[in-house]
């Protein structure tokens, strides 16, 4: 992992902040250790202070890259193709569900992972994890708006948006607990067919039932 960690970022900072992503994910905030952070990155621990002051300032910087990695992976997804809303919005919840199909996804949000455990400890941590919940809902949401125009219908987006975080956030949470790899796609796929009935009556998937 180190070594993939190194071949891909291309300096000392930017393989410290890959290799905090995943050590955090994996282990959460506590448990990982500067000395492991800098073992995976294969850097110096001199290396690690010369950039970040606290394990927590690069916490921080973890989140905001995530949010960052999120924005561009949303705005360079294939539904963004598509013209019509409603098709448009299916899509992209199909895309979030079809991610976490793939075995060799590990199904961890950084953000949910690391508020759950420093919540109460580390607001600097807990604000720079909803900035990246907020990021996510209202792109969500400014989908489900322009197919509510398309649609003439209106729905409480905003509560939608964030009932679609809570979806896949609970669903790690399940996941992890479980062992069963496929509870977070399957539960992205049933609020895909419920916003679809919402829209239509019907889901495609009810009808081929």
């Amino acid at each position: 992992m180190s070594k993939t960690i190194g071949e891909n970022a291309p300096n000392a900072r930017e393989k410290l902040l890959a290799a905090g992503t995943e050590l955090f994910r994996r282990h959460g905030f506590v448990a990982t250790t500067v000395d492991q952070i800098c073992s995976e990155a294969g850097v110096t621990k001199g290396a690690f202070f010369h950039h970040f002051e606290t394990k927590e300032s690069l916490a921080e910087a973890c989140l905001a890259a995530w949010d960052e990695r999120f924005k561009a992976m949303f705005s360079a997804a294939p539904f963004q193709s598509l013209d019509d809303p409603l098709e448009k919005l299916l899509a992209a919840l199909e895309f979030f569900a079809a991610i976490f199909d793939d075995p060799n996804m590990l199904k961890s949000c950084l953000a949910g992972t690391t508020v759950q455990e420093v919540a109460e400890t580390h607001p600097v941590l807990r604000e720079a994890a909803q900035k990246c919940f907020v990021s996510g809902e209202r792109e969500i949401q400014s989908l489900l708006e322009d197919a509510c125009r398309a649609r003439g219908l209106k729905f409480d987006t905003a509560s939608l948006a964030q009932l679609w975080m809570a979806t896949m956030q609970g669903s790690f949470l399940l996941c992890k607990a479980s062992g069963d790899p496929s509870i977070v796609s399957t539960n992205l796929r049933h609020f895909q067919r419920y916003i679809e009935s919402l829209f239509t009556g019907r889901s495609t998937a009810a009808a081929r039932a």
